[in-house]
């Protein structure tokens, strides 16, 4: 991965490695120890980690982020262990896979020198994560892409353009349109199963402690987010995010009251949102992150209290955290800790290793990080995945069923999909003539 190029095929290498590390990764985890387990890799999870990752890398680049801090980001975002304690629930792991294309196409449909370009296919990458069903995460992703162009439409104090704004509109109504024929549709149910709702301490390895909640999110991304809150970043809404995390959080903490579960018509509907919902702040932190790191490359020695009380706070309140939990498992703890020991040696070292080895070794640090804790939660034997024999005539017959489904739908639930093409072109249409 080039650090300084700034072709576009700097950004495809970086992308590409962005999501080859998050595969590799999740590949390496599932693999069985002993050649006799007739367990394996799940596959699921590792295709939804690369596609996650990379997706993410543009997601991060739509918001101006550098090649270097969204790769190294995007990683994470990737190799995140939301997608392995997901695992039961293989709809939210690839609708949060495609999530990040969909937040691309409103950020990009914010900008109005590349909204014209993405008018004809906003519909589809908006829809994208309902291809896997009606997902928590998918809903989340709809709800804050929505969010975000109001936002951007109330800030937005120029003069008001009637073709633009019927545009805008007529490209998110066909986005709408094709969300609801996808989940109607529903192309995947064959494939994937019957929808199972996971359990929070499948996701959060088997309590919300502090010290497993910034595990699952991520440390390395932790510590840079809380970077550039203390800096007073400018890259992004440090207070948006922030809130954004407390929201995707609010569920558990929620659904850990006593008796929030009991009297509850179905279980499954109310313990499916806190686990899914973890999403919203791992995103939340990943966008934070590559903030804070972006914001402390740029100028590394504006606000140099910030980076000392960092360093403090990490010396005194990091070894506190583990005083939060009652069975921790020592993984949690030297990935957590040693993570954040990592990243304050290397950043004090920075002036002695110079920019370009500087990067290197926090991006070593990061990958390793990254890594970790996903390997370290290995999967007891034989539970990963199916045995090998059965695997290719299962799946052809999965995949079988799944067009045999799509055939007999009728006519008039592909409305949707058609609709998004339709109204993505009449809206470049549109642009085109007033442009004329």
């Amino acid at each position: 991965m080039s650090l300084y190029g700034t072709g576009r095929g700097d950004g495809v290498v970086a992308a590409s490695a962005a999501g080859a590390a998050a595969a590799v990764t999740h590949v390496a985890a599932g693999w069985p120890l002993d050649g006799g387990a007739p367990g394996g890799p799940d596959w699921t999870t590792a295709t939804a980690g690369a596609v996650g990752a990379t997706l993410a890398y543009r997601f991060l680049r739509a918001q101006g982020r550098s090649r270097y801090a969204a790769a190294l980001c995007s990683a994470a975002y990737g190799m995140s262990p939301l997608f392995a304690g997901l695992q039961a629930a293989p709809r939210e792991q690839l609708a949060a896979a495609l999530a990040p294309l969909a937040l691309e196409a409103v950020a990009q449909l914010q900008r109005p020198d590349r909204r014209r370009q993405w008018l004809p296919w906003f519909g589809a990458c908006f829809a994208a994560p309902f291809a896997f069903g009606a997902t928590v995460v998918g809903s989340l992703a709809a709800v804050l892409g929505l969010c975000m162009l109001t936002v951007s439409a109330l800030r937005d104090r120029r003069p008001r353009d009637g073709r633009a704004v019927a545009a805008t509109a007529s490209s998110l109504l066909g986005g709408c349109a094709a969300a609801a024929s996808l989940v109607a549709l529903a192309p995947l149910d064959r494939v994937l199963g019957p929808a199972r709702a996971p359990a929070i301490a499948e996701v959060l390895a088997g309590e919300a402690a502090p010290m497993v909640i910034v595990r699952v999110i991520g440390p390395f991304l932790v510590w840079f987010a809380l970077f550039g809150v203390l800096r007073r970043q400018r890259h992004v809404n440090t207070t948006t995010w922030t809130l954004l995390a407390l929201v995707g959080a609010a569920p558990t903490v929620w659904a850990a009251l006593p008796g929030a579960v009991s009297g509850a018509p179905d279980a499954r509907s109310v313990w499916a949102v806190p686990a899914a919902a973890w999403w919203l702040s791992v995103l939340a932190i990943t966008v934070m992150g590559a903030a804070g790191l972006d914001d402390w490359l740029d100028q590394p020695v504006r606000r140099r209290g910030a980076h000392l009380l960092l360093l403090a706070t990490t010396l005194v309140v990091a070894p506190a955290l583990p005083l939060a939990g009652e069975t921790l498992e020592p993984a949690h703890v030297a990935t957590v800790l040693g993570t954040f020991a990592a990243l304050a040696a290397v950043t004090l070292a920075w002036r002695r290793l110079g920019v370009p080895r500087f990067k290197l070794a926090l991006a070593t640090v990061g990958l390793t990080a990254f890594a970790l804790p996903v390997l370290w939660r290995r999967p007891p034997a034989g539970t990963a995945a199916m045995a090998a024999a059965p695997l290719a005539e299962g799946a052809a017959t999965s995949w079988s069923g799944a067009w045999e489904t799509l055939a007999r739908a009728p006519w008039a639930s592909y409305a949707g999909l058609g609709a998004a093409l339709l109204l993505g072109g009449f809206a470049t249409a549109l642009l085109q003539r007033r442009r004329r």
